[in-house]
């Protein structure tokens, strides 16, 4: 039987306003952007452009739905932060956590129970990814990204970020995920498109936005197969976050005030799942 635990692996790698990235890649034609350092910058806030801060936070809402009939199951709310620490040259290490909610497609209240099962927020209080540069021999301008999961409650396989210009001042990246792995409760698949847009022109009006997608089992809600869809944006604050999500986390989860500090936190965070058997 799959379980709540299950749900959490469609949050692998997610999901978290300012505008902008990186600057030109000297090597690169002018006006053509280095799209590692534009990607890293837009994710984790590491670099040295516009878009530079010490953390970011990736907060959005969505549906999750029953397949094939549409119906609306819950609401979905929540946000990811995460800080981004060089490790070598071409090398960042991504340091997250992310928590998110599903609400009552009604009243938008918190859910607690569905059908008499009981509700939790999905939330990882950890996650670490290594994000490389990767190559494209044909247009070393538009380099993939090459992100892994170091450490986390869930490890799931991950494919290379793909960038792409959408006109001239418009840049897309495109996140695929395919998970077909053994669990403690059995065989779990899903799939999964993360979709970042950014806006080369750093206007502080238009922030770098998410679209996401997924088909995959939902428990309780559905343990076959139901369909995900959530838009979101980028803040660099918690205090930027919507004020009903600022007073959940406040009383109920501090921890995700903030992205971890480093691999120190990490490490006791894990040492602590040990011995208290969750997070």
């Amino acid at each position: 039987m799959i379980s709540m635990l299950q749900l959490a692996l469609w949050l692998s790698f997610f999901f978290t306003s300012t505008w902008a990235f990186s600057a030109p890649n000297p090597k690169s034609s002018p006006n053509v952007f280095d799209t590692f350092d534009t990607f890293i910058e837009m994710r984790t806030g590491f670099g040295k452009g516009n878009g530079a801060s010490e953390e970011v936070y990736w907060m959005g809402e969505g549906q999750l739905y029953d397949s094939p009939s549409g119906k609306i199951l819950a609401n979905v709310d929540g946000f990811d932060v995460s800080r981004g620490i060089e490790i070598a040259d071409g090398h960042v290490r991504q340091f997250s956590r992310k928590i998110f909610w599903f609400r009552d497609p009604g009243t938008n209240e918190i859910m607690t129970e569905y059908k008499g099962k009981p509700v939790k927020p999905i939330k990882y209080d950890w996650q670490v990814f290594d994000l490389k540069r990767g190559e494209n021999e044909a247009d070393p301008s538009m380099t993939p990204i090459l992100p892994s999961v170091l450490k986390g409650p869930r490890l799931v396989p991950c494919m290379p970020v793909i960038p792409r210009f959408a006109g001239k001042e418009q840049m897309m990246f495109q996140c695929p995920l395919f998970i077909d792995v053994e669990t403690h409760f059995g065989r779990y698949q899903a799939w999964e498109f993360y979709d970042y847009i950014i806006d080369t022109t750093f206007n502080e009006n238009r922030p770098p936005s998410l679209a996401w997608s997924r088909q995959g089992p939902n428990p309780p809600f559905n343990a076959d197969s139901g369909v995900m869809h959530f838009m979101g944006h980028r803040l660099t604050s918690f205090e930027d976050l919507p004020e009903h999500i600022q007073k959940v986390v406040n009383e109920d989860y501090p921890l995700f005030q903030s992205a971890p500090d480093g691999m120190e936190e990490v490490e006791m965070l894990e040492a602590a799942l040990q011995t208290n058997g969750k997070s």
